[in-house]
């Protein structure tokens, strides 16, 4: 099953769905949700449905997956869920792209994704710019300043807001204006001016100067996280702490009682999330991220903390996995971008053989070529789901693969 497949069977499950009333006027045209007008039990339960669905399809696959069907966890609170929003500036609006229409911006007069002060601050910061004279960027043209105004927001509602700009030193005056525009919004710790200077449209950016504070504390569990403008976090802040916890009671649970307490090897690590909530269990956390920023980061963190086997690795997965000499990980956990671990990483970890793989996944899809390549050694004890983007096709998924014998 393609990509587009597999989002069109989860929008006809959903739509099937019973119909409710939308919190949002922008909900028929608006990208940022698809199913606000369906009933939120009925979404989760049309991902589980095609979640099932997909996982049978695979041939090679099926046989090595559990006997129960797969279940998924809801968000406790569909509404105000998101840690990071980026919105587009561009010809005259300020909104999110319209469903299916790359290039239209559907104006947005409010936003359910986030906490009402979190958008209200994020709409001031669009409003003081077009007063200040910065014209925002055209998407086909590629002219213009103002590119994205972006809100990471914490558990506890402080806001570190940014905006990603093209090349424009002769606004520096006004960016100065605008900073002092945003630090004075309800909640907001920091503000960031980031540069993408390039054609391709991207929400990041290199930092070209802050003002309050660089980063923002996001509590995961019994720690808080620094994390940056450019760092990846988990998006669903009400869903956060039951994936942490799974993720660490499927270690726990791979421990082997009265012996040393495991190496775990924390793979595409950032800022050191998991790792952090893991230490406790494991003689060493080995987290592996590639981003710099964000491999200073975790190492920050667990200093922060007082954490001392913790060590962070500023190094892509795969040269850190050859290096690597065989049973010096007894468990991995990773979290890859939607490309997944890919054929290469998947070989290492076969060669490398880890009692307990536990791999949380962003896209089903890629996740799937994976487990056809570890089940080669591995048997898959469970399948779980997440519901980390309500309202959306998108869900996440967290596989617990055992060495086999």
């Amino acid at each position: 099953m393609r990509s587009k497949e597999f989002r069109s069977l989860v929008t006809s499950l959903a739509r099937a769905g019973e119909e409710q009333e939308p919190r949002c006027p922008h909900t028929t045209m608006c990208g940022g949700c698809a199913f606000q007008d369906r009933r939120y039990s009925d979404q989760v339960a049309a991902k589980a449905e095609a979640l099932n669905r997909l996982f049978a399809s695979t041939e090679q696959l099926a046989p090595c997956l559990p006997a129960q069907p797969l279940e998924v966890v809801a968000s406790p609170d569909p509404y105000a869920y998101r840690t990071r929003m980026d919105y587009v500036a561009t010809k005259g609006r300020f909104g999110l792209r319209a469903r299916g229409k790359f290039n239209y911006i559907v104006e947005l007069e409010t936003c359910h994704l986030i906490p009402p002060a979190a958008f209200a601050a994020a709409k001031a910061i669009w409003n003081s710019a077009t007063e200040l004279g910065l014209p925002d960027y055209n998407l086909r043209t590629h002219e213009g300043f103002l590119r994205y105004v972006v809100v990471r927001r914490s558990p506890t509602d402080a806001l570190l807001l940014a905006v990603v700009t093209a090349e424009g030193a002769q606004y520096e005056p006004a960016m100065h204006a605008l900073a002092q525009v945003a630090l004075a919004q309800p909640g907001v710790v920091g503000f960031h001016w980031l540069l993408n200077a390039s054609r391709t449209d991207l929400s990041f950016g290199t930092p070209v100067r802050n003002w309050g504070n660089a980063t923002l504390l996001m509590r995961a569990g019994a720690t808080e996280l620094a994390i940056g403008p450019n760092t990846f976090f988990q998006n669903n802040v009400h869903l956060l702490e039951r994936l942490l916890d799974d993720v660490r009671d499927a270690v726990i649970a791979a421990s082997v009682p009265g012996q040393a307490l495991p190496t775990v090897g924390d793979l595409y690590g950032g800022v050191g999330t998991l790792a952090l909530h893991l230490a406790p269990h494991a003689a060493t956390v080995m987290c592996v991220e590639a981003v710099e920023e964000s491999a200073v980061l975790a190492a920050r963190n667990a200093e922060a903390h007082g954490v001392t086997n913790v060590q962070a690795f500023a190094q892509e997965v795969l040269p850190f996995l050859q290096s690597s000499a065989a049973s010096q990980l007894d468990l991995v956990v990773a979290d890859p971008p939607r490309t997944g671990l890919g054929p290469e990483v998947c070989a290492e970890l076969l060669r490398l053989a880890p009692a307990r793989i536990v791999y949380v996944s962003c896209n089903p899809l890629t996740q799937i070529e994976d487990l056809q390549l570890l089940t080669r050694r591995y048997r898959v004890e469970q399948l779980q789901g997440y519901d980390m983007f309500p309202h959306t096709p998108h869900v996440e998924t967290m596989a617990i693969l055992d060495l086999s014998a």
